[in-house]
């Protein structure tokens, strides 16, 4: 017997009632995907993502998942809406499946239902709770759009194209060079280079993701930002100063410049859904609001993640060609003052260029590409922390908001933030301006 679909919802960590699929459209796929509100199979999709956010420690904050999670999301549905067009021929390397035949019989929410069901059980295997929480999601979803007036064959149809598009998709993600971001690395010695950081000292993480397959070819050509502030440990020296605004600035926070560090903190601790579900956070709730389609939705997945992605390989790749020091090493070692401590920990890797402020800004401008710059929204994301939430008039102030949440922490001097942001609008326009997903 079948277990209610209530049931299913429950064990997915999710509610049911909130809204329900599209009924009656098996016979206009085209309808069925660009119905307002659609959207809703995603949402649910992202509300389980960020319980798995939140239960593991992930450095990279999941942009590379997220970004081959929203190739798979889009590509399942893409061939049933005559508006979009496939990335197959626009993306790095992705070689898709061959086409199949009675395409017009297919469930187009089934198959993206399995597409991601697929991907989350690839890049989430190590707890046996979280595939039970996929499991029963994927289940919920296929009851739900037989309820809905499906016939089972286009629903099983739908499950078996998904299935053979993410598959695809793993495929290629498994040789995008990730396996060797984390190789045997000597850290550079010398004044004014980075040196592990209290209050753990862990050694610099993913110190090659630089070379990293990017998905868009040529992404980050020409994006590398300038040399940083010249090193130097004279009281009148621009480093100083830069410095020193980082210290003066921690004794002054109010109470507002304290909650922007701290909701912007996103570190991958088991607390938080670090800043790659931070932006999913922000992307389902505008979603939401705007009663967005399944294709659409599926579009601004995409984009938004495959532009976050490669500005985290473009930022790592300055990271580890600069190589400068934290504030927090500075200040103890340079500014006499051994007890200081940021806000917020330090991570594990170089200070120049801020990875918040890059990975936001391509965040911003991805959306605003798409949505426009008159996007307001409520970002309630670490809502369940206890922390307010925070208005917006459009992405670019939600960005500009993350990165300089960075100075109020004590983490990033401000040019870092800068040329954080100056890189990550630079690489989310190399993909806007490369990758056609409308006809």
């Amino acid at each position: 017997m079948k277990p209610p679909i209530l049931i299913l919802f429950i064990l997915a960590g999710l509610t049911l009632g909130e809204g329900s699929p599209i009924r009656n459209l098996e016979a206009d796929p085209v309808k069925a995907l660009e119905a307002p509100g659609s959207c809703r199979l995603i949402n649910d999709w992202i509300s389980v993502h960020l319980k798995t956010m939140r239960n593991g420690k992930v450095f990279n904050h999941h942009h590379r998942q997220s970004a081959y999670i929203g190739v798979a999301l889009y590509e399942s549905i893409v061939a049933g809406d005559k508006n979009y067009r496939s990335l197959a021929d626009q993306l790095n390397g992705y070689q898709p499946p061959k086409p199949v035949t009675g395409i017009n019989e297919i469930c187009w929410p089934a198959s993206a239902n399995t597409a991601l069901a697929t991907m989350f059980r690839f890049f989430y295997p190590q707890d046996p709770a979280e595939i039970i929480r996929f499991d029963s999601l994927e289940n919920a979803w296929k009851q739900l759009l037989l309820k809905d007036g499906y016939s089972e064959a286009s629903v099983n149809a739908g499950s078996q194209y998904g299935s053979m598009i993410s598959k695809a998709v793993i495929e290629w993600s498994k040789t995008d060079n990730d396996d060797k971001a984390s190789a045997a690395y000597d850290i550079p010695k010398g004044i004014g280079l980075w040196e592990p950081s209290p209050p753990k000292f862990v050694p610099p993480i993913t110190p090659f993701m630089g070379n990293n397959r990017t998905f868009v070819k040529g992404s980050i050509d020409n994006t590398m930002p300038p040399h940083p502030v010249a090193f130097s440990t004279e009281s009148q020296s621009a480093f100083f100063k830069m410095v020193e605004e980082v210290y003066k600035t921690s004794l002054m926070l109010d109470g507002d410049k304290k909650a922007i560090g701290l909701f912007w903190d996103d570190f991958p601790d088991g607390k938080t859904v670090t800043s790659g579900g931070h932006w999913a956070s922000i992307l389902k709730t505008v979603m939401e609001e705007r009663h967005i389609s399944l294709i659409e939705g599926a579009h601004l997945y995409a984009a938004l993640f495959i532009s976050t992605n490669d500005a985290a390989i473009g930022c790592f790749k300055a990271k580890y060609t600069y190589n400068l020091l934290r504030p927090i090493t500075y200040i103890q070692k340079y500014m006499n003052h051994p007890d200081w401590n940021p806000m917020i920990v330090t991570p594990p890797h170089p200070e120049y260029p801020a990875a918040h402020a890059a990975v936001s800004m391509a965040a911003a401008s991805a959306l605003t590409s798409i949505l426009g710059d008159k996007v307001s929204f409520t970002d309630n994301t670490y809502s369940y922390r206890g922390y307010k939430s925070h208005h917006f008039n459009n992405f670019v102030e939600a960005a500009r908001e993350a990165g300089i949440s960075r100075l109020y922490g004590g983490i990033h001097y401000k040019p870092s933030i800068e040329a954080g942001y100056t890189q990550g609008k630079k690489i989310a326009d190399n993909v806007t301006n490369t990758l056609v997903f409308k006809n």
